[in-house]
């Protein structure tokens, strides 16, 4: 029996590196797809997680924000109502003194002087009137002088027959 030769007149072809490729990528292909895909959701997913947190720290911001509008107007307001207070304060005090002086003032005066007018201004009290008894003027000076706390003085002082006339000022300030 005679062996039989077989003959093969086809040149063998050599893969190239991408055919090599493709073949791999060709076999691979279902798990580079769901790897890309699975890379994808993650990227996604994290993607969504930080505009959420930057969403949310914008919408803490504008809260904050507008806390701050809110509080700067009532501390503003409350700012204009401490001025007015403190006003008023120094408007009440002032009349206290003023009150003070004139209760003061009044009190003291004997029987044998006669007002004619009281002027009561912010620093100073004038009184005008009439005694018989300068001795009386002069007690009522010193003892003006003692009680108020203030400085008092006789500005005028004029006599028609029997009668003195006098004009009494205490000031808010007694000199030293």
């Amino acid at each position: 029996m005679a062996k039989a030769f077989k003959f093969n007149l086809l040149i063998k072809k050599q893969r190239v590196v991408v055919n090599e490729v493709v073949t791999y990528i060709n076999s691979y292909a279902k798990y580079i797809i769901v790897i890309t895909q699975l890379i994808v959701l993650v990227v996604f997913f994290i993607k969504i997680v930080l505009d959420q947190t930057v969403i949310d720290l914008k919408e803490t911001i504008d809260q904050k924000n507008q806390i701050i509008l809110a509080a700067e107007e009532m501390i503003t307001h409350n700012n204009q109502l401490a001025t007015k207070l403190g006003d008023i304060t120094g408007i009440v005090n002032a009349n206290e003194y003023q009150l003070e002086v004139l209760n003061g003032v009044l009190k003291n005066i004997p029987k044998s002087i006669t007002l004619g007018v009281l002027n009561l201004t912010e620093k100073s009290l004038i009184i005008n009137g009439e005694t018989h008894k300068p001795l009386d003027l002069q007690r009522l000076q010193i003892r003006l002088d003692k009680e108020i706390k203030a400085k008092v003085e006789i500005t005028k002082l004029s006599k028609q027959f029997n009668l003195y006339e006098f004009e009494l000022t205490i000031t808010d300030e007694k000199e030293n």
